[in-house]
Protein backbone atom coordinates (compact mmCIF):
# COMPACT_ATOMS: atom_id res chain seq x y z
CA UNK A 1 0.00 0.00 0.00
CA UNK A 2 1.66 3.19 -1.20
CA UNK A 3 0.91 6.43 0.65
CA UNK A 4 0.97 9.95 -0.76
CA UNK A 5 0.85 12.75 1.79
CA UNK A 6 0.26 16.50 1.71
CA UNK A 7 -0.81 19.07 4.29
CA UNK A 8 -4.51 18.40 3.80
CA UNK A 9 -4.74 15.09 1.96
CA UNK A 10 -3.60 11.49 1.90
CA UNK A 11 -3.77 9.15 -1.08
CA UNK A 12 -3.53 5.37 -0.97
CA UNK A 13 -3.06 2.98 -3.86
CA UNK A 14 -3.99 -0.69 -3.71
CA UNK A 15 -5.52 -0.61 -0.25
CA UNK A 16 -7.29 -3.80 0.72
CA UNK A 17 -10.94 -2.90 1.28
CA UNK A 18 -12.16 -4.77 4.36
CA UNK A 19 -15.73 -5.56 5.37
CA UNK A 20 -15.53 -2.72 7.91
CA UNK A 21 -14.24 -0.30 5.26
CA UNK A 22 -17.18 -1.20 3.03
CA UNK A 23 -19.58 -0.47 5.89
CA UNK A 24 -17.94 2.90 6.58
CA UNK A 25 -18.08 3.82 2.89
CA UNK A 26 -21.76 2.89 2.80
CA UNK A 27 -22.50 5.03 5.86
CA UNK A 28 -20.59 8.04 4.54
CA UNK A 29 -22.43 7.82 1.24
CA UNK A 30 -25.73 7.56 3.12
CA UNK A 31 -24.96 10.77 5.05
CA UNK A 32 -24.89 12.73 1.81
CA UNK A 33 -23.43 16.25 1.95
CA UNK A 34 -23.17 16.43 5.74
CA UNK A 35 -19.92 18.04 6.95
CA UNK A 36 -18.14 15.36 9.01
CA UNK A 37 -14.78 14.06 10.18
CA UNK A 38 -13.89 10.57 11.39
CA UNK A 39 -11.84 10.43 14.60
CA UNK A 40 -10.37 7.90 17.03
CA UNK A 41 -9.87 4.13 16.65
CA UNK A 42 -11.07 3.44 13.13
CA UNK A 43 -8.28 5.60 11.70
CA UNK A 44 -5.58 3.17 12.85
CA UNK A 45 -7.68 0.25 11.62
CA UNK A 46 -8.18 1.91 8.24
CA UNK A 47 -4.41 2.20 7.77
CA UNK A 48 -3.89 -1.48 8.52
CA UNK A 49 -3.79 -2.04 12.27
CA UNK A 50 -5.44 -5.37 12.99
CA UNK A 51 -7.90 -5.09 15.85
CA UNK A 52 -11.65 -5.04 16.32
CA UNK A 53 -13.90 -2.10 17.11
CA UNK A 54 -17.50 -1.68 18.17
CA UNK A 55 -17.89 1.90 16.98
CA UNK A 56 -16.74 4.45 14.45
CA UNK A 57 -16.58 7.96 15.94
CA UNK A 58 -17.75 10.83 13.73
CA UNK A 59 -17.87 14.55 14.52
CA UNK A 60 -20.50 16.73 12.87
CA UNK A 61 -20.89 20.48 12.72
CA UNK A 62 -23.94 21.58 14.69
CA UNK A 63 -27.06 21.17 12.58
CA UNK A 64 -30.64 22.43 12.73
CA UNK A 65 -33.40 19.97 13.50
CA UNK A 66 -34.52 20.00 9.84
CA UNK A 67 -31.05 18.87 8.76
CA UNK A 68 -31.03 16.11 11.37
CA UNK A 69 -34.43 14.96 10.16
CA UNK A 70 -33.11 14.74 6.59
CA UNK A 71 -29.98 12.89 7.73
CA UNK A 72 -32.04 10.50 9.85
CA UNK A 73 -34.32 9.68 6.92
CA UNK A 74 -31.39 9.11 4.53
CA UNK A 75 -29.78 6.70 6.98
CA UNK A 76 -33.03 4.79 7.48
CA UNK A 77 -33.48 4.44 3.72
CA UNK A 78 -29.96 3.03 3.38
CA UNK A 79 -30.54 0.36 6.02
CA UNK A 80 -29.19 2.03 9.16
CA UNK A 81 -31.26 2.45 12.32
CA UNK A 82 -30.75 4.06 15.74
CA UNK A 83 -29.07 1.99 18.42
CA UNK A 84 -30.04 4.56 21.06
CA UNK A 85 -33.50 4.36 22.53
CA UNK A 86 -34.98 7.16 20.40
CA UNK A 87 -38.21 7.14 18.47
CA UNK A 88 -37.53 9.70 15.76
CA UNK A 89 -35.25 12.42 14.40
CA UNK A 90 -36.41 14.84 17.10
CA UNK A 91 -35.02 12.48 19.72
CA UNK A 92 -31.75 12.27 17.80
CA UNK A 93 -31.53 16.06 17.63
CA UNK A 94 -32.17 16.40 21.36
CA UNK A 95 -29.41 13.90 22.17
CA UNK A 96 -26.89 15.63 19.94
CA UNK A 97 -27.83 19.11 21.14
CA UNK A 98 -27.35 18.21 24.80
CA UNK A 99 -23.82 16.99 24.05
CA UNK A 100 -24.58 13.28 23.94
CA UNK A 101 -23.98 10.99 20.99
CA UNK A 102 -26.36 9.41 18.51
CA UNK A 103 -25.57 5.90 17.33
CA UNK A 104 -26.64 4.10 14.16
CA UNK A 105 -25.96 0.55 13.02
CA UNK A 106 -27.09 -1.63 10.16
CA UNK A 107 -30.64 -2.82 10.70
CA UNK A 108 -30.79 -5.85 12.98
CA UNK A 109 -27.32 -5.29 14.46
CA UNK A 110 -25.81 -3.10 17.18
CA UNK A 111 -22.11 -3.28 16.32
CA UNK A 112 -20.15 -1.92 14.71
CA UNK A 113 -22.13 1.28 15.13
CA UNK A 114 -21.51 4.86 14.06
CA UNK A 115 -21.32 7.28 16.99
CA UNK A 116 -22.24 10.79 15.88
CA UNK A 117 -21.45 13.87 17.99
CA UNK A 118 -21.65 17.61 17.42
CA UNK A 119 -18.43 19.63 17.57
CA UNK A 120 -18.32 21.26 21.01
CA UNK A 121 -14.71 21.63 22.23
CA UNK A 122 -11.89 23.78 20.75
CA UNK A 123 -9.98 20.67 19.67
CA UNK A 124 -13.16 19.34 18.04
CA UNK A 125 -13.35 22.57 16.07
CA UNK A 126 -9.69 22.30 15.09
CA UNK A 127 -10.30 18.73 13.94
CA UNK A 128 -13.22 19.74 11.76
CA UNK A 129 -11.51 22.82 10.32
CA UNK A 130 -8.27 20.95 9.55
CA UNK A 131 -9.60 17.54 8.56
CA UNK A 132 -7.69 15.55 5.97
CA UNK A 133 -9.21 14.05 2.85
CA UNK A 134 -8.15 10.46 2.29
CA UNK A 135 -8.57 9.17 -1.26
CA UNK A 136 -7.98 5.47 -1.81
CA UNK A 137 -7.79 3.14 -4.78
CA UNK A 138 -8.68 6.09 -7.00
CA UNK A 139 -12.33 5.52 -6.18
CA UNK A 140 -13.26 6.26 -2.59
CA UNK A 141 -12.70 9.12 -0.17
CA UNK A 142 -13.37 10.08 3.43
CA UNK A 143 -12.36 12.79 5.90
CA UNK A 144 -10.28 12.01 8.98
CA UNK A 145 -8.70 13.84 11.90
CA UNK A 146 -5.32 15.56 11.35
CA UNK A 147 -2.63 12.97 11.98
CA UNK A 148 -0.77 14.95 14.69
CA UNK A 149 -3.94 15.52 16.69
CA UNK A 150 -5.00 11.91 16.27
CA UNK A 151 -1.70 10.68 17.74
CA UNK A 152 -1.86 13.12 20.66
CA UNK A 153 -5.50 12.29 21.35
CA UNK A 154 -4.75 8.58 21.51
CA UNK A 155 -1.87 9.25 23.93
CA UNK A 156 -4.27 11.27 26.07
CA UNK A 157 -6.92 8.53 26.14
CA UNK A 158 -4.33 6.34 27.78
CA UNK A 159 -5.41 2.70 27.45
CA UNK A 160 -3.04 0.06 26.09
CA UNK A 161 -5.20 -0.13 22.95
CA UNK A 162 -4.97 3.64 22.50
CA UNK A 163 -1.20 3.63 23.01
CA UNK A 164 -0.86 0.94 20.34
CA UNK A 165 -3.05 2.98 17.99
CA UNK A 166 -0.88 6.07 18.59
CA UNK A 167 2.33 4.11 18.01
CA UNK A 168 0.97 2.49 14.86
CA UNK A 169 -0.15 5.78 13.27
CA UNK A 170 3.04 7.56 14.31
CA UNK A 171 5.23 4.88 12.74
CA UNK A 172 3.31 5.02 9.46
CA UNK A 173 3.38 8.81 9.19
CA UNK A 174 6.61 9.60 11.03
CA UNK A 175 8.27 11.01 7.92
CA UNK A 176 5.35 13.39 7.36
CA UNK A 177 4.58 14.38 10.95
CA UNK A 178 4.87 18.04 11.93
CA UNK A 179 6.75 17.52 15.20
CA UNK A 180 6.13 21.05 16.46
CA UNK A 181 2.40 20.66 15.88
CA UNK A 182 2.37 17.20 17.49
CA UNK A 183 4.19 18.48 20.57
CA UNK A 184 1.76 21.38 20.77
CA UNK A 185 -1.22 19.03 20.93
CA UNK A 186 0.57 16.78 23.41
CA UNK A 187 1.19 19.79 25.64
CA UNK A 188 -2.38 21.06 25.27
CA UNK A 189 -3.73 17.65 26.31
CA UNK A 190 -1.25 17.46 29.22
CA UNK A 191 0.21 14.12 28.17
CA UNK A 192 3.22 13.31 30.35
CA UNK A 193 6.63 13.24 28.68
CA UNK A 194 7.43 9.77 29.99
CA UNK A 195 4.28 8.44 28.29
CA UNK A 196 5.27 10.05 24.98
CA UNK A 197 8.75 8.53 25.20
CA UNK A 198 7.40 5.12 26.17
CA UNK A 199 4.87 4.97 23.35
CA UNK A 200 6.54 6.86 20.51
CA UNK A 201 10.14 6.14 21.42
CA UNK A 202 11.36 9.73 21.01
Amino acid sequence: MEIGFSKSSITLDQKEITTLDKLVIKFIEAMGNVDYVIVSGYIAIFFGRIRGTEDIDILLNKMAIKQIEELHERLLKRGFEPVNNVEDAKGAYELLSEGSSMRYAEKGTWAPNFELKFVKKPLDRHTMDNKMKVTFNGKYSMYISPIELQIAFKLWLGSDKDYEDARYIYNIFKAYTDVKKLNGFISELHVKKDIVKKVLGD
